[in-house]
């Protein structure tokens, strides 16, 4: 004789009910187990289904998004208007909806093909979402489209040299120029391309033609101050102080004035100005990195593992803080916890290789002082 114990919990309209029968068979009768099995069956596939509809329902909604709901009601209720769909797709791009906003700019374009910001603004997503072909293939068509609109041609320019595509770049800043010959922003990129392509000294030249044209033109300033940095000019330091005048707390200007001092090695003068970054950016991880990185170079360990614990804090995946907070830590003798830095390290950037190293050496290296 054998016995079968069954039991099935299922779920049917939130209730648990249970299935529980006590089976005496006898082999004799192998038609009825064939039937009692298949009837099993379909109730362990019934409760199967209610329970996937209850985790259905379990799952977490999405968080409300007010910005997006009234942009959606607009749309609803003007489905043709072309703004609407674009003003749209400028909110799914902020928020990284690339696809969405791709979409969105599709059908703005379909209504309405002869605004440039659209072209402009679908290209940028293409370029984000890592479709840089669509993008330029999208600014190339802006620019037939519009062959007066001087921003579009200066997009075009910064798409064709982010692609290195040089020569058409510099063909394109021509054709910029020919219709304004004072266009600061052209000779801009024309430095930077003429940089990019080796021509430090001709690059120079241009960025400082744009700070001629446009004084206030505070990239221009730091450009020509970084490339002089570059090339040795012994005066590099006046094109920064120049930017700060424009704007004492603009982040890009002070960090051009303390890299100045710190490739010049007046580490003292760059922690200066990096701790006048955190000042105004108290929030920004990078200067404090830089701080605690100059500080490890001068000997000063235990200010510089304040500094890089500020920056770890702020940038809980900042590897490269991490990583030298590791070094920091291992120079101090604190071998256990300098591996724990450079293994979050490598757990956070795995193509890390020299915190995975490091990691595996001191791994290796307690694992030897343990047996001894």
């Amino acid at each position: 004789m054998t016995v079968l114990f069954l039991k099935i919990n299922f779920y049917w309209k939130g209730s648990i009910f249970t299935f529980f029968s006590l089976f005496k068979l006898k082999y004799t009768f192998m038609p009825n187990i064939t039937l009692l099995f298949k009837s099993v069956f379909v109730i362990f596939l019934l409760s199967l289904v209610a329970c996937k509809s209850d985790k259905v329902d379990d799952k977490p909604k999405a968080k409300p998004d007010p910005q997006l709901d009234a942009l959606n009601e607009i749309v609803e209720k003007n489905p043709n208007n072309a703004d609407a769909l674009f003003n749209r797709a400028q909110y799914y791009y902020d928020i990284e909806g690339y696809d969405e906003a791709i979409l969105d700019l599709s059908s703005a374009m379909k209504i309405d093909s002869l605004k440039p910001k659209y072209y402009h603004l679908l290209a940028d997503t293409y370029m984000d979402y890592y479709q840089s072909r669509m993008a330029l293939l999208t600014m190339q068509k802006a620019s037939g489209m519009f062959p007066d609109s001087i921003r579009t041609l200066l997009k075009l320019t910064e798409y064709e040299m982010i692609l290195k595509q040089y020569d058409e770049a510099m063909q394109t800043i021509k054709t910029i120029l020919e219709k304004d010959k004072q266009n600061a922003d052209a000779y801009l990129l024309m430095g930077s391309v003429l940089n990019e392509s080796g021509d430090s000294k001709r690059a120079l030249l241009a960025f400082k033609k744009a700070t001629e044209i446009d004084p206030y033109l505070i990239d221009g300033w730091i450009k020509a101050g970084a490339l002089s940095d570059e090339i040795k000019e012994k005066d590099a330091e006046k094109y920064f102080k120049t930017a700060l005048k424009i704007d004492s707390t603009s982040y890009q200007a002070l960090y051009a004035m303390a890299m100045h001092h710190q490739n010049l090695n007046h580490l003292d003068e760059a922690i200066t100005w990096y701790k006048k970054m955190n000042l105004v950016f108290p929030k920004t991880a990078q200067p404090y990195f830089n701080i605690g990185v100059l500080y490890q170079e001068m000997d000063s360990l235990d200010k510089s593992l304040e500094f890089l614990t500020i920056a770890t804090e702020l940038d809980k995946i900042y590897a490269e803080a991490y990583y030298a907070k590791g070094i920091v830590l291992e120079k101090q003798g604190k071998l256990a916890e300098a591996q724990k830095q450079y293994s979050q390290a490598s757990t956070i950037s795995p193509k890390f290789v020299k915190a995975e190293q490091a990691s595996q050496r001191l791994k290796n290296l307690l694992k030897e002082k343990a047996v001894k």
